[in-house]
């Protein structure tokens, strides 16, 4: 069984046997913007996604041997709107799936990975979607004292992720323009969201979420193209 939450919030069970498409091996499920899955290695189903500016937080329970993947577009919000595409909401969705399933944050560590550019525009930085939500996620997984093994994060171009069993991560770095143009143009729309929104610059645990930008090479991360 994997769980997926969906963006209007509902979350579904979904049985194995219709995860067929196969990535490296693996039966996989895809996760689109404002969703997420859970799911137990035992399973043999990994889940990918292709990020842009957006983030994908990944979790791993060592002993349940339980993985999770989601991807938001915007850190959170000052409405009480449960959203997925909202990070803080999504997150915590997440992991509540997962302690149902037995995890404890005592075993878990976690990776992130997207943030980038991809729009490049001339924004300041704490107006770019890439870099609010890559500091909230790293200010989330620090807050609630989750271990932060890795990140890929920020640069210029999109990454398709594959979450694969034993926190198993293979990321492919977009090169080909059709594919950065296609991220490029549902990304613009957000971008004028997010501009005109109301900028949200603490999180709960009170930590300035737009201090000094540290760009990751990804060389703590295994990185296989696929």
């Amino acid at each position: 069984m994997i769980i997926i939450g969906h963006k209007d919030g509902s979350i579904e069970k979904a049985s194995i046997s219709r995860f067929t498409q196969k990535t490296k091996g693996y039966n996989t499920h895809t996760i689109i913007g404002g969703e997420f899955a859970v799911g137990k290695d035992i399973e043999q189903v990994a889940f990918k996604t292709l990020l842009g500016s957006y983030v994908a937080i990944m979790f791993y329970d060592s002993v349940t041997k339980i993985k999770a993947m989601n991807h938001f577009l915007l850190p959170t919000t000052n409405s009480t709107n449960d959203d997925m595409k909202y990070g803080l909401y999504s997150v915590e969705a997440m992991l509540n799936e997962m302690y149902k399933l037995g995890c404890d944050k005592r075993n878990m560590s976690a990776k992130i990975s997207g943030g980038a550019d991809i729009m490049q525009l001339n924004i300041s930085k704490i107006n770019s979607i890439g870099h609010r939500n890559v500091e909230f996620a790293k200010d989330f997984c620090k807050s609630e004292g989750f271990k932060l093994v890795s990140e890929h994060t920020r640069g210029e171009h999109g990454r398709l992720i594959l979450l694969a069993d034993d926190f198993q991560t293979f990321i492919k770095v977009t090169q080909k323009s059709e594919t950065d143009n296609k991220i490029l143009k549902e990304e613009k729309a957000l971008q004028t969201e997010i501009t005109k929104a109301p900028v949200i610059k603490e999180y709960v645990g009170g930590v300035d979420l737009f201090g000094a930008e540290k760009v990751d090479t990804g060389q703590e991360m295994e990185i296989e193209l696929f």
